[in-house]
């Protein structure tokens, strides 16, 4: 334990103490203020207009929507069993489909406005709430520190593998394993730490910025079960879907790492995670059941069943799936750093 915290305090100095570390944060800052003007200039500009306007809203009643989805469905499947659609789009179509008639159904039977509910990952406002700004801004903050998590992975593990740093620190008395473990855990500290802060001040600038209502958050199981959580609660959920994806990330930059140099340890994570989102689409969308294992590395999206790797995956299914996912990457990582020739 001593010589783990000898080495994670080390790496966790060299991190913070970087140059680039510190740019790379100020950049994604900068990006999320822009991004957070254009969110305040659309809000001032609608702050005038008639609130059946902003909330987008013509009138409809939760039961006349599940209706129209209803009907939507019918048709739909008309056109699957005629021909006139592809039938291997068919599942997640109605899926997407199904979610929305039971979205309003659950509205209509509790008595709950469906204009004051928000889905993970999207705004369905356009007058933004200080809760609704914050879920937006986790999610891009996010977006960026998993991105930053891949460039410090590379660089601790990867770097110092090829220009000799980790062979040095080999000659001290420490285990390979401990020293695997203590930079992985760096790694992933300082970027979720990063994130956090970052989510804090967004979370400041919301409550100064924005309006302090909250609009709840509604959640669609595979199944399609209803579950409406406080906006907070959401954040919280996003917190963990995160930190699930930079573990993801930098386990596989470590694993890649350990056949590539720097530079490839580097893009190949990067590549894949930037068209994550896209490839898994597309190839989900062939049919092929186990691709968004590999591809779908940011998986908010599956929390409905149109983004989980396997159809009709429930949210508990797919943490199952991604953990031991996870382990298995890492019993890997630690097998071949033990035997790896770091000359």
């Amino acid at each position: 334990m001593k010589g783990f915290l000898t080495v994670f305090s080390l790496e966790c100095k060299k991190v913070f103490s970087s140059k680039g570390f510190w740019i790379f944060a100020i950049v994604i800052l900068m990006l999320c203020l822009i991004v957070t003007a254009s969110f305040k200039s659309i809000d001032d500009l609608l702050e005038g207009m008639d609130d059946s306007v902003v909330e987008g809203g013509a009138g409809a009643t939760a039961a006349e929507m599940a209706r129209y989805y209803e009907l939507q469905l019918e048709e739909y499947r008309k056109a699957v069993e005629s021909g006139a659609t592809e039938q291997k789009l068919s599942d997640t179509t109605e899926t997407q489909l199904k979610n929305m008639i039971a979205i309003y159904t659950y509205c209509d039977e509790h008595g709950i406005d469906p204009d004051k509910l928000t889905t993970l990952g999207t705004n369905t406002m356009l007058r933004m709430s200080s809760s609704d700004y914050v879920t937006t801004m986790t999610q891009l903050v996010f977006a960026f520190v998993t991105i930053m998590s891949i460039v410090l992975a590379a660089k601790t593990f990867a770097g110092e593998r090829e220009d000799g740093t980790m062979r040095m620190q080999l000659t001290r008395p420490i285990k390979r394993s401990t020293l695997l473990t203590a930079k992985h855990t760096a790694v992933f500290v300082s970027s979720m730490a990063t994130g956090l802060a970052l989510t804090v001040i967004f979370m400041v600038v919301g409550a100064t910025f924005f309006d302090a209502s909250t609009s709840r958050v509604v959640l669609v199981d595979a199944y399609q079960n209803v579950t409406i959580i406080n906006p907070y609660a959401a954040i919280l959920l996003l917190l963990a879907i995160y930190a699930v994806t930079v573990e993801v990330v930098v386990q596989f930059t470590l694993f890649v790492g350990t056949f590539v140099t720097k530079t490839g340890a580097l893009a190949i994570p990067l590549v894949l995670y930037l068209f994550a989102g896209s490839v898994a689409m597309l190839l989900y969308n062939t049919g092929l059941p186990f691709v968004g294992l590999f591809t779908n590395l940011s998986w908010a999206s599956a929390l409905t069943p149109a983004g989980a790797p396997i159809r009709g995956m429930s949210i508990y299914s797919m943490i199952a799936v991604t953990l031991v996912w996870t382990a298995a990457m890492t019993t890997t990582n630690y097998l071949m750093f033990e035997k790896r020739d770091l000359k």
